[in-house]
């Protein structure tokens, strides 16, 4: 492994690369490549020992946000990096200029790469399973990018080829290591702080529409829908705060607004409620239609407790007979991908389990797909229904 040169700081300045989404990586997708602007190079740390070797596969928007995750934290060295767009590869690759990366337009290749210690999977979701297995089946580390896969079959291949690897597995919900929710989170089950949680309402309501570019995203056999490609990182926190999984689910939906760009086939909107047992109950809504300006657009996590209510995202405390609400106290996470990325990096050097590990990002896509089969069929579905599918 090599040493850095010294240089007075590691810092994120400008990167101009088009906000879309790793494009497939396999042969057989190949997809034109399309002009970008050059981007402004990431700037090196100061001097240190390299003792963890990354590896990027998908270079698109999400892939760059990781990279320069990676490339913030000290000791990690950025040796590898896949995309079949040329140019959007290359730009990526003058971000990272300094480590001098090596360059592939195949994923096995970079796989093959001797000089690797674990590898990012930013790909497409129909990807993640067979991209996924390769890396961990290869001895590497891995971070893969949610959800974790688009069936319950593709993630009891993905959960049985993490449990048998060497490497370790992080899924990339990284609001598991983000304030205030992980805080307020802490607060519910070791302080007890609401009572017994009985009820979450929660949304996620986007004023604005993904760039049209991203093609597979607008498509469900490559995304899973949206409920599947956005939607486990609510899921995730609501699992954290029941402690478990819904037992059925109910709910919804359709596409009713949103039909660009064309062959675009999945929901603009739904609603959904997740039974969690004991009488404890989410009332989850999703869209891709709210106008700028509306009440309630963003996302919320609002946990109701026999004793109060408290906002995961904005960590205000509603307690019983209290004239106002507080605010809890905690440290805003200004970047959950590099709070993340850096414990994915310690948990490899001191060989510790991430908390956002493969069970948990099974549990998130099961919850996913679960309301998916509810939406599907307009009945309600149990988590056992599901569960047989795999």
């Amino acid at each position: 492994m090599s040493d850095r040169k010294a240089v007075s700081r590691r810092t994120f300045l400008n990167t101009s690369v088009a906000v879309t989404s790793a494009v497939a990586l396999s042969g057989s997708r190949a997809q034109a490549a399309r002009p970008q602007s050059q981007p402004e190079k990431f700037v090196n740390p100061p001097d240190e020992k390299v003792d963890v070797r990354v590896g990027i596969i998908g270079t698109g928007g999400r892939g760059t946000g990781v990279m320069e995750g990676f490339y913030k934290v000290p000791g990690v060295r950025i040796t590898a990096l896949c995309d079949i767009n040329k140019p959007r590869l290359e730009a990526a690759a003058t971000q990272v200029a300094d480590d001098k990366p090596s360059l592939f337009d195949d994923y096995r290749k970079l796989i093959d790469y001797p000089e690797l210690d674990a590898i990012a999977v930013e790909t497409p979701c129909y990807l993640h399973r067979e991209m996924g297995i390769a890396v961990l089946e290869s001895g590497r580390h891995l971070y893969a990018e949610k959800p974790m896969a688009i069936t319950v079959a593709e993630a009891n291949a993905i959960h049985a080829a993490a449990r048998k690897a060497k490497g370790i597995y992080q899924i990339g919900t990284q609001l598991r290591y983000a304030d205030p929710w992980q805080t307020a989170i802490r607060m519910i089950h070791e302080g007890g702080i609401i009572g017994d949680v009985v009820f979450i309402r929660a949304h996620r309501h986007n004023i604005q529409d993904l760039p049209h570019e991203s093609t597979w995203f607008f498509k469900r056999e490559l995304s899973g829908d949206t409920i599947v490609e956005q939607a486990v990182h609510e899921f995730d926190l609501m699992n954290q705060v029941m402690g478990g999984v819904p037992v059925r689910a109910a709910g919804f939906g359709g596409q009713n607004v949103k039909f660009d760009p064309p062959g675009r086939d999945i929901r603009d909107h739904y609603g959904l409620e997740l039974d969690y047992g004991q009488g404890r109950v989410v009332s989850y809504s999703h869209s891709w239609i709210a106008p700028p300006h509306v009440p309630c657009d963003g996302r919320r996590e609002l946990v109701y407790g026999s004793k109060g209510a408290i906002d995961l995202e904005t960590g205000q405390l509603y307690l019983q007979g209290s004239e106002r609400p507080k605010t809890i106290e905690f440290k805003k996470t200004s970047d959950a991908t590099l709070a993340a990325v850096r414990d994915f990096v310690r948990c490899i050097r001191e060989r510790d389990r991430p908390f956002a590990d493969v069970e948990a990002g099974r549990d998130a896509l099961l919850v996913a797909l679960l309301g998916r089969k509810a939406l599907d069929e307009g009945r309600v579905v149990t988590m056992t229904e599901l569960l047989a599918e795999g």
